[in-house]
């Protein structure tokens, strides 16, 4: 009895391509992954659905998001939030994201934001994935942000986080320490 060959659609392969690019950039904290789709409904795309919970701070990307199946919920009980990290008004919310708890840190929020990649305040990270230390710029992103990281940040618990620069992304990990410079 032969069997059926399913081969990728192009979406399949967008979406596969974009995962990788988005474990990459936790794997390799601060280095630059090429997406395969710009914006961060592709971002969403490979990895929300149905069992998933989001924040959006923007109300067209909310619409596209909630087509993934994922459920919208407020800032404080989401697992996936898209923000902007540009204004110290945001900042004092994103204060109220999930961080984990010492019996479950995975249940923690992971932050998707656009910014400026190689240009900005510049920053040290370093850590798992880091031979040494990486010095990286990064723009769009109010500098309180990083106060407002160090302060949450107590490992296991914190947040992951995404910065998205047209189809360009990193990833910096809450296992990753940053100064900055």
């Amino acid at each position: 009895m032969s069997q059926a060959l399913l081969l990728p659609t192009a979406e399949d392969m967008r979406t596969n391509a974009t995962f990788d690019a988005l474990m990459w950039a936790l794997a390799r904290p601060g280095r630059v992954q090429p997406l395969p789709f710009p914006g961060l409904f592709a971002l969403a795309e490979s990895l929300l659905d149905r069992e998933c919970s989001f924040f959006c701070s923007n109300e067209a990307l909310k619409a596209d998001i909630a087509r993934t199946g994922a459920n919208a919920v407020a800032l404080d009980e989401a697992e996936y939030v898209f923000a902007s990290v540009g204004n110290q008004a945001d900042l004092f919310a994103l204060s109220t994201m999930l961080s984990g708890n010492l019996l479950y840190p995975d249940a923690s929020a992971t932050i998707f934001a656009e910014a400026q990649i190689g240009s900005g305040t510049g920053l040290r990270l370093t850590g798992p994935g880091i031979n040494g230390a990486l010095d990286i710029a990064i723009g769009g992103v109010h500098p309180d942000f990083w106060a407002l990281r160090a302060e949450i940040i107590r490992y296991p618990l914190g947040w992951d986080i995404y910065l998205a620069d047209g189809a360009s992304l990193i990833g910096i990990p809450r296992s990753t320490k940053i100064e900055v410079l």
